[in-house]
């Protein structure tokens, strides 16, 4: 009976370590996705400012953007772009403006990775939109600056 427990254990053991490594396979595999992400927030935001703030209603709306910049996913064109991305088409930019004029943090879900091992840079594309619909809410991970000083005495100087 002991005997019985302890190979069930292992086994249990053995199968959770092999979920959990092919889970961060899965993740490191699927990183352009948290750039792509990036990219289709960004589009979304050209995209508004060019057309009065308005919601792009499909893709094609939003082709020409990444055209122009390539979705911040080198080497992929845009039917793989639109396959490892969605966007909520049906959004309203009003509604999500309003929505964000009283919120610290995304109140809506309107883009993502259609992976559910798709990673996603900080707060995601979400916060992204947030930030450019109320630019004085916070930002969980704002960027950060340095100075690189050389400590090596140069000669001629």
């Amino acid at each position: 009976m002991m005997r019985r427990l302890l190979l069930c254990t292992a086994v249990a053991i053995v199968l959770g370590v092999i979920a959990i490594v092919g889970a961060a396979i899965a993740s490191l595999n699927r990183l352009d996705d948290a750039y792509a992400q990036w990219g289709a927030a960004d589009m979304l935001v050209d995209y508004m400012s060019d057309h009065d703030g308005d919601w792009p209603s499909q893709w094609a709306d939003l082709k020409p953007y990444f055209d122009a910049g390539g979705g911040r996913v080198s080497g992929w064109d845009f039917n793989r772009f639109t396959e490892h991305v969605w966007i909520d088409f049906t959004a309203n930019a009003d509604d999500l403006r309003a929505a964000s004029a009283s919120s610290d943090s995304a109140p809506f879900d309107v883009v993502g990775s259609t992976s559910i091992f798709g990673p996603c840079f900080g707060d995601g594309p979400d916060g992204m939109l947030h930030r450019h619909f109320n630019p004085d809410a916070p930002n969980p991970n704002p960027p950060t600056t340095a100075t690189v000083v050389s400590t090596v005495p140069q000669r001629g100087r």
